[in-house]
């Protein structure tokens, strides 16, 4: 008994660490774009507007794909499955790298969507597979910091690429050559659960009988699942979320060279400030939920409103003279909203994975993010040429108050008519 236990242990740890260092690798191909965004329109004299279709289709895509490809997490090896989004990613941006068209860089860049949306569902459900019930709150803050961290070693990398090289192309070379890398090891050393090596964790079991109801009764049933009143209302939360994430991920670096006259590698360097923060904010945000009880929407009203009062500091202080200060509260307004991000991307959906439904609900919950994400890309880009990066922040205070009210909502809904306890975990 007690060498089989060690057994799962050693198994568990091994598993948890290569969830881990994947995900973390799959943002070495995605946020990169943000640092190759400023070179990439230095070198083709392209607008805001026009570069923003390239993220805009990656976000379009990338939020199709979590909500397709998170119920087939559920259904297909999670093994096989993140494999070929690992290599599709890989190819990807190896290509992007050779592109020198504006139609080839948002074709590529929206075929990487595809792939990397094969990603974080079915690694969520892994993770359940291999955990205990007890142990989901530890394992969703853990797998939290790879979005932040991940970000944090790309953007560092990235920047260092682009000071000493001066070339954008090996900002996507690189993280290919990584990536396929990873695609082996990951195959190598993943099981889908305990039972594939012969070892026992309470209710792993369910995971075979799921799979046994056939891909038609799946879909019918996470339809029915994803369509309650409280699913819906917090779709709605994920996509406030989003569009403040990525509006700050994403821009941040050309914010600082187009108003504040930074240079672009300069503003890369501040820019490491938002990823850093984030990492507080997961870390922070998973030790204040533990002490709520778990109590995920509650902690989500608290979160929203903090970063509605740092998002107004920020527009304050954006038309002052000290960068540093600017980004010091932009990464604040980042730590908030990763930590928002940890508790509706990774905690809830963890929440149900007794039912079979972890992979479908980060992928639902992740599509929202995305469409958010899409459509302020597109709005940043529009709002940027017409009025300037001022009314853009005004827009991310709006956004957070606005996600406060929703939440507000939902908490009114729930407290009367008890949704809570009429969800289904089959």
């Amino acid at each position: 008994m007690e060498q089989s236990h060690l057994l799962l242990r050693r198994y568990q740890r091994r598993t948890l660490f290569t969830l881990w260092i994947t995900y973390a690798l799959m943002y070495f191909g995605r946020v990169n774009m943000a640092i190759a965004l400023p070179f990439i329109e230095q070198e083709f004299g392209w607008t805001t507007a026009s570069l923003s279709l390239i993220s805009g289709a990656f976000f379009a895509v990338y939020a199709l794909g979590q909500l397709v490809n998170g119920i087939l997490g559920d259904h297909l090896s999670a093994r096989w499955f993140v494999f070929v989004g690992l290599l599709g990613t890989a190819l990807m941006n190896l290509c992007f790298g050779w592109s020198r068209s504006l139609g080839a860089m948002i074709l590529f860049w929206g075929l990487n969507g595809v792939f990397q949306s094969m990603g974080w569902g079915p690694i969520l459900k892994t993770a359940s597979n291999w955990t205990r019930a007890e142990e989901r709150n530890k394992v969703s803050g853990f797998l939290g910091t790879t979005f932040v961290l991940g970000s944090l070693a790309s953007w560092y990398i990235s920047g260092q690429v682009l000071g000493r090289m001066e070339r954008w192309e090996l900002v996507f070379w690189f993280p290919g050559v990584v990536l396929l890398l990873q695609a082996l090891i990951w195959v190598f050393l993943i099981r889908d659960n305990p039972a594939e090596l012969g070892i026992t964790l309470p209710g792993s079991g369910a995971v075979g009988r799921r799979r046994a109801q056939g891909l038609c009764s799946t879909l019918k049933d996470t339809a029915a699942f994803l369509r309650q009143p409280t699913f819906l209302l917090l779709a709605v939360v994920t996509i406030v979320q989003g569009m403040i994430k990525d509006g700050i991920t994403f821009w941040t670096p050309t914010l600082l060279v187009q108003s504040h006259n930074q240079s672009i590698a300069m503003a890369s360097l501040y820019a490491l400030v938002i990823p850093l923060f984030g990492f507080v904010g997961v870390v922070s945000t998973t030790w204040f939920n533990h002490h709520l009880g778990g109590r995920d929407e509650r902690a989500l009203g608290v979160l929203f409103g903090i970063g509605a009062i740092l998002a107004l500091g920020v527009r304050w202080v954006f038309t002052g003279d000290s960068v540093l200060f600017l980004t010091l509260l932009i990464g604040l307004c980042g730590a908030i909203i990763n930590g928002i991000n940890i508790v509706l991307l990774s905690s809830i959906p963890l929440r149900y994975a007794q039912s079979g439904k972890t992979s479908s609900l980060a992928g639902f919950l992740d599509f929202a993010s995305y469409v958010g994400s899409a459509l302020m890309t597109v709005i940043t880009g529009v709002v940027v040429n017409l009025w300037g990066w001022g009314i853009l922040l005004w827009l991310w205070v709006g956004l957070f108050v606005l996600g406060a009210l929703i939440l507000g909502v939902d908490y009114v809904l729930t407290e009367k008519s008890q949704i809570k306890g009429e969800i289904t975990c089959q």
